[in-house]
C-alpha cells in the first residue's frame, strides 16, 4: 500500500490510530477510500466499535478539527496537494446538465432498463438462470444519467407499468439508491454496486406464488410466511452468479431486517448489516409507500418521509434516514402539489438556492382539470406575486393525470 499525499487543508490533523477518540471526525484515511471497507467518505467516529474498525484498517487518519466534537492536538505541517483517485472523474454532487437537457437521455435509459429487468425476471420464471450482464449495463447507464442530473431519472420513476409491480419496484429502488448514494458522495464504482443491489433486491419474489403477491386483501399468517421466503429465495438465486458482489446477495437476503432485530428472515440487528443493505431497506420502504399496490393505494412522498423518520433508530439507520430526507428534499421529485393559484403541478427539479421553491410542471388548471403542461420556477414567483408558489401537497390518487402526455410534452421542450 502506498501512502496517499497528505491533504492540502490546514484544518486537517494527522492522528495515529492509537490516539483517535470518540467524537473525532475522520476526513481521510491513510490510503484511498476504495481500499477500505468504509462506504462513506468522511464520518464522525461515534463509537468504540467504530474506533476499533478504523484501527484494524489504518495506521493513521486525517481528522477535521472543525467537524470534530473532540479536538485533535497536533497540527499537520507542510501540507501538499492531494492525489486524486483515478476512478473519480467528477464530484458526484455536481449537476452537469439541467433536467431538460438530461431528460431525453434519462427517458431512453429508463425505458431500456425497464425492458431488461422485465426480460431477466421473465426468463427466470421460465426456468432459466437470471442473466445479470444486461442489468449491470442498465445500472451503468442509470448511474451515468443520475451523475449528470438525478432529478430527470427520479421523475421518470412515476412512469410505471401497474401490471408488473416487482420489475418496476426493482428498477425504481435501484434508481433511488443510486441518487441517494450520489448525494452521499459515493464514487461511481460504489454507485454501480448500490444500483445493482437495488435492481436485484426483490428477485426472490418471482419464485413466490404470484396469486399471493397480487392478493388485494390481507394475507393470512401462513400466506405472509410464504411471501417472506422471497428473501431466502433471492439469496439462493443470486448465489449462483459467482461474479456478483457479496453485498448484492446480502441486500436481497436482508433488506427486510431492521436495526432493532425485529425484521426478517433472521432477526439481524444493525451491527450485522452492511451500509448497502441499510440504504436498500430505506429506499425499498419509501418506494413501496409511494407506489400503488394491489392491496394499498400510494401515499404522498411527504407521508413516506414521516414514516421513515418515525422508524429511525428502531427500524432504520438514523443517520441514513436523515441523509435520505436531505436528499429527497422538502418536496421530493414527482410530488403533486397545489399552488396558491389553485393549479396542480408536479415537482420536477430542486432549487439549490431555495428548497421551498422548486421548479414544477403545471399539469392541472385551477379547477383541477388536465391542462397543457407548463414549466414554472416557483422561486421567481416567490419574488413577485407569489401566486405560483406551493400551498400544499396533494394526493395524486385524487386526480386523473395523464403522465404519458406530460412526459411526451416535456421531451419536446427546448433545454433551459
Amino acid at each position: 500500500m502506498s501512502e496517499p499525499s497528505p491533504p492540502n487543508n490546514p484544518k486537517l490533523v494527522k492522528v495515529s490510530v492509537a490516539d483517535i477518540k470518540v467524537g473525532m471526525y475522520m476526513s481521510q484515511p491513510d490510503r484511498p477510500w476504495l481500499e477500505t471497507s468504509f462506504l462513506f467518505q468522511g464520518f464522525l467516529l461515534d463509537s468504540e466499535k467504530l474506533l476499533g474498525k478504523v484501527r484494524q484498517e489504518c495506521e493513521f487518519i486525517y481528522v477535521d478539527g472543525d467537524k470534530s466534537q473532540v479536538k485533535p492536538e497536533q497540527k499537520f505541517n507542510n501540507p501538499v496537494a492531494p492525489k486524486v483517485e483515478a476512478k473519480v472523474e467528477i464530484s458526484t454532487k455536481v449537476v452537469v446538465k439541467t433536467v431538460e437537457q438530461e431528460f431525453d437521455n434519462a427517458y431512453n435509459k429508463h425505458k431500456e432498463a425497464q425492458f431488461e429487468i422485465k426480460e431477466a425476471l421473465k426468463r427466470m420464471v421460465e426456468g432459466e438462470g437470471i442473466n445479470v450482464t444486461k442489468i449491470r449495463q442498465s445500472v451503468k447507464s442509470c448511474v451515468s444519467s443520475i451523475m449528470a442530473n438525478p432529478n430527470a431519472m427520479l421523475w421518470l420513476g412515476k412512469l410505471r407499468d401497474s401490471d408488473d409491480y416487482v420489475a418496476e419496484h426493482c428498477l425504481n429502488v435501484g434508481i433511488l439508491a443510486i441518487a441517494f448514494g450520489r448525494h452521499l458522495g459515493l464514487e461511481v464504482e460504489k454507485l454501480e454496486t448500490l444500483g445493482l443491489c437495488g435492481m436485484l433486491h426483490d428477485v426472490g419474489k418471482m419464485k413466490v406464488d404470484q396469486k399471493l403477491l397480487n392478493k388485494p386483501s390481507s394475507l393470512t399468517d401462513e400466506e405472509f410466511d410464504q411471501v417472506r421466503e422471497h428473501c431466502v429465495m433471492g439469496r439462493d438465486i443470486l448465489r449462483q452468479d459467482s461474479n456478483l458482489p457479496k453485498v448484492t446477495i446480502e441486500a436481497a437476503y436482508c433488506h427486510h431486517e431492521r436495526m432493532d432485530g425485529s425484521g426478517y428472515p433472521r432477526g439481524k440487528k444493525a451491527a450485522s448489516l452492511s451500509p448497502y443493505t441499510k440504504i436498500i431497506s430505506i429506499v425499498d420502504v419509501y418506494d413501496a409507500i409511494t407506489t400503488n399496490r394491489c392491496y394499498d393505494k400510494s401515499r404522498p412522498a411527504t407521508e413516506a418521509i414521516k414514516i421513515l423518520f418515525a422508524g429511525r433508530t428502531t427500524h432504520f439507520d438514523p443517520i441514513l434516514v436523515e441523509k435520505f430526507i436531505e436528499c429527497m428534499g422538502i418536496y421530493p421529485i414527482g410530488s403533486l402539489v397545489e399552488l396558491h393559484s389553485g393549479e396542480g403541478a408536479v415537482v420536477i427539479d430542486s432549487n439549490k438556492n431555495s428548497r421551498l421553491h422548486p421548479r414544477v410542471n403545471i399539469v392541472l388548471d385551477e379547477n383541477k382539470h388536465n391542462r397543457q403542461p407548463l414549466i414554472v420556477d416557483t422561486e421567481a414567483h416567490s419574488r413577485s406575486t407569489g401566486e405560483r408558489t406551493i400551498k400544499r401537497v396533494l394526493d395524486e390518487n385524487d386526480f386523473n393525470i395523464d403522465l404519458e402526455a406530460v412526459f411526451s410534452h416535456f421531451r419536446v421542450q427546448k433545454p433551459a
